[in-house]
């Protein structure tokens, strides 16, 4: 069994500060001086940590790995700060990649908050660079998209096209605008082909090399929006990854079963939640219940400030929803339920509730994102123990469009963390990535500072919901276990726990927060593997 020996290091454990560790497989054997663990460490390969703080790997607890490995080879659009921006990029794509005539271009990132002119584009501004193509544009969000023509006809998405919990936008002579929502988006891409297996498993090694980079060992990954519902797919590839050796870091899946039918095909092949294998289990059935706030498809108790009328979309009826919710908690399976406005967490509430008063269990459901809510709702999260997957990069994102779309009051009263925390609501930390960088130090020093990266607004927007830089790593470590019921194996560095950890180039508990964002990571190691960097 192979031993490697981390001395003279800064590791910080429950108890305090050691020197050393030492790894005996996957996991971790010893901490306690540097002496101490050479002393036991016979033959083992000694890293030297030179003082360097070590962590915890660094878990995000939500986002979308699939869809961000796909990324790599789409058209990025991030940052455009106009429709003919848009154009641009897409056009520069398809002079350098020259995809072959009815092959689908597919990009992702556009924010229309960006744009000089504020508005969402349509067909007509993309149709022209690639007639031949079927397009499909993604926002930033994930909720919005922008198809061309040739998208239109491919799907044969016309006037009388109806999508439940979906919008498809129509021009004032009933004609689609080329923009869909919700429902619509995922539909989308559900029947685009994907890249052949030997393609998907090079972008995944890829997408894990770099999450690795930044820390990351394992992930919570809503993955089957992008794959069009299809669990067994993504189970045989990571499984298959896993049973090579070749994970780069380890899966929590949060399944995005949309009906009673695809819950009813799962249940029946016998999986459930903790399923799985040291780098790929089974996690909680995840239920979308709204959208967007940029993309208005949130759904408020209020309507929005800046379209009266306009209360966003629910993905689900009441009873939909509870059905669901009932199903799910019924067969043992933990449930995380999206909601960014607060009538979905309403709803959300009130299925989790009837479902748990029908059988008493550490269930540990969540609510993914939580933006927005108040100290009412707050509250029976807590009474019902009901955890939180709260993204801090949103808040310096978020701040300018949400102050436009529902005012600064109400604005105020979400993106709560401290308050949550202060509730005892269990809470992760992760970047709902491709929407934010998957950047774990990025997280922290947004969850302590509550400032863009340019230090606005001075002493951070509703300082406060600060949280220490203590808080904060326990949300990307301790947080992120706990959500997946893994306290007891990684999340801390304890003896016998995964030797899952992260190296820093400096000690982001001293550090200015303003600067946490720009440590380094020299060293990942998972599992007791080396999986980025090097001393």
């Amino acid at each position: 069994m192979k031993k490697t020996a981390l001395l003279n290091g800064k590791i910080r454990t429950p108890e305090g500060y050691v020197q050393a560790m030492l790894v005996e497989g996957q996991t971790i054997a010893l901490l306690g001086t540097s002496e101490e663990v050479a002393g036991a460490g016979g033959g083992a390969e000694k890293i030297d940590l030179g003082g360097r703080l070590c962590l915890p790997g660094f878990i995000d607890g939500h986002m979308h790995f699939i869809a961000y490995a796909l990324s790599l080879e789409q058209v990025g659009l991030n940052g455009c700060r106009s429709v003919h921006e848009v154009r641009s990029r897409l056009k520069t794509f398809l002079d350098q990649e020259r995809p072959s005539q009815g092959s689908w271009v597919v990009g992702r990132g556009w924010n229309h908050e960006l744009f000089d002119d504020g508005r969402i584009f349509e067909r007509e501004d993309i149709d022209g660079l690639t007639p031949d193509n079927p397009v499909i544009l993604t926002r930033v969000c994930g909720h919005v998209a922008v198809l061309n023509t040739r998208a239109l006809e491919a799907l044969g998405i016309g006037s009388d096209s109806r999508f439940p919990g979906g919008v498809v936008d129509l021009d004032e002579k009933g004609v689609p605008t080329g923009v869909v929502r919700e429902t619509v988006v995922e539909w989308v891409h559900s029947r685009r082909p994907l890249p052949c297996p030997d393609k998907l498993r090079d972008l995944v090694a890829r997408a894990g090399k770099r999450a690795s980079e930044a820390g990351l060992t394992s992930v919570h990954s809503d993955d089957l929006g992008i794959v069009g519902g299809n669990w067994q797919g993504i189970i045989d590839l990571y499984m298959g990854l896993d049973r090579e050796g070749k994970m780069p870091l380890r899966v929590t899946e949060q399944l995005l079963l949309r009906d009673r039918p695809a819950l009813d095909a799962f249940l029946s092949s016998g999986w459930r939640t903790g399923d799985g294998s040291p780098f790929f289990h089974i996690g909680p059935l995840k239920i979308l219940t709204d959208g967007s706030m940029g993309g208005r498809t949130a759904y408020l108790k209020e309507e929005y400030s800046d379209m009266p009328g306009a209360f966003g979309v629910p993905i689900y009826r009441a009873e939909e929803l509870d059905g669901l919710a009932s199903a799910a908690h019924r067969a043992g399976m933990q449930i995380a339920m999206h909601a960014i406005g607060d009538g979905a967490l309403d709803m959300c509430l009130d299925a989790l509730e009837k479902a748990m008063s029908e059988k008493d269990r550490d269930a540990r459901h969540y609510i993914v994102h939580c933006q927005m809510g108040c100290m009412e709702q707050y509250r029976r999260m807590a009474r019902l123990a009901i955890g939180a997957a709260i993204q801090p990069p949103f808040v310096p994102s978020d701040r300018p469009m949400a102050i436009r779309r529902i005012g600064e009051p109400r604005a105020l009263s979400g993106y709560a963390w401290k308050t949550l925390k202060d509730l005892g609501i269990f809470l992760s930390g992760g970047s709902d990535c491709p929407v934010e960088p998957f950047d774990p130090l990025w997280g922290i020093q947004a969850a302590v500072t509550r400032q863009d990266r340019s230090g606005f607004p001075r002493g951070g927007w509703n300082p406060s919901q600060n949280l220490t830089v203590a808080e904060a790593v326990d949300l990307y470590t301790a947080g992120g276990a706990y959500a997946s019921f893994e306290e007891h194996r990684k999340g801390s560095l304890e003896a016998g726990k995964y030797a899952d950890l992260v190296v820093l180039d400096r000690d982001i508990f001293t550090v200015s927060p303003e600067e946490i964002g720009d440590v380094r990571v020299c060293l990942t190691m998972a599992g007791g593997r080396i999986t980025a960097g090097s001393i």
